[in-house]
């Protein structure tokens, strides 16, 4: 999967015409979607600009070593 950030003043438009190719996955609140690289295409065949972005490693819950408490 790719990751790419949309201009917000076009996110709207971009977003629709991205769901009729398959489905989309917001990431992050830029908006900054995952696609597959028919999206880039689709995208790129209607004017849309996009980046491409890395993915950031998500957060993962910090694990606790030791004994249980009794």
């Amino acid at each position: 999967m790719l990751t790419i950030r949309l201009p917000k003043a076009d996110w709207g438009r971009a977003w629709r015409a991205m769901i009729e190719v398959a489905p989309v996955r917001l990431v992050a609140d830029d908006p900054v979607y995952e696609v597959l690289p028919a999206h880039l295409e689709l995208l790129t065949a209607r004017g849309f600009q996009y980046e491409v972005v890395p993915l950031s490693p998500r957060r993962q819950e910090k694990r606790r070593h030791g004994t249980a408490d009794a």
